[in-house]
């Protein structure tokens, strides 16, 4: 026989309070877009490079596009009249190549990867104007150019095809080139104001 066992009761350690965990961390959130500043913009419609301000439309819906034309309109910055496009008409992409105001590019851009990147934005632009020189443009078909873009999801880097369109207007003789860099200006400042950081 075994000798019985001494069972020792020992008391149990008070079981300790959860601890309260800590609250997860919440995601972080994207960073806030750098947006030009109104005297950049300013600069910019001056010649001045602003690589910024192609933030002002990215990853930008049709909606959000529509409204910041639609305050411009409230402004009475540009027409009210909204024009809608048809389908673009297939273009010669040879044709636009040998556009006087494209040669006229390529010659102020003294480095060339600059020029093919500004003229080739440039194109997306043409092509959806259903091949209106550029020359001609004025702001409400440039905006309307972006929408098209915008709404087919190309692959555009607006401060290039801005740029292009500003430098296109500031090589004109005509006053209808100062005219549009005017408007121009106006419109993307209030644009900005319409747009949150």
């Amino acid at each position: 026989m075994t000798e019985p066992t001494e069972v020792s009761v020992k008391p149990e350690t008070p079981a300790q309070p959860p601890r309260p965990e800590k609250p997860a961390a919440a995601p972080a959130a994207a960073p806030a877009r750098a947006l030009p500043s109104p005297e950049e913009i300013g600069e910019w419609i001056h010649g001045a490079d602003l690589p910024v301000l192609g933030a002002l439309f990215e990853g930008l819906p049709v909606a959000k596009f529509d409204a910041l034309v639609m305050q411009v309109r409230k402004e009475e910055l540009i027409p009210q009249h909204w024009q809608v496009l048809t389908d673009p008409i297939p273009q010669d992409d040879l044709a636009f190549e040998r556009l006087a105001e494209v040669g006229r590019l390529r010659v102020r851009y003294k480095d060339q990867e600059l020029s093919r990147r500004r003229v080739a934005q440039l194109l997306f632009g043409w092509r959806e104007l259903r091949g209106k020189r550029p020359a001609l443009w004025s702001v409400p078909d440039l905006f309307a150019a972006m929408r098209r873009i915008i709404e087919r999801k190309y692959p555009v880097e607006w401060t290039e095809l801005l740029s292009a369109q500003r430098d296109i207007w500031r090589d004109s003789t005509l006053p209808f080139g100062q005219e549009q860099l005017e408007v121009l200006w106006a419109c993307l400042v209030q644009m900005r104001k319409s747009t949150k950081k």
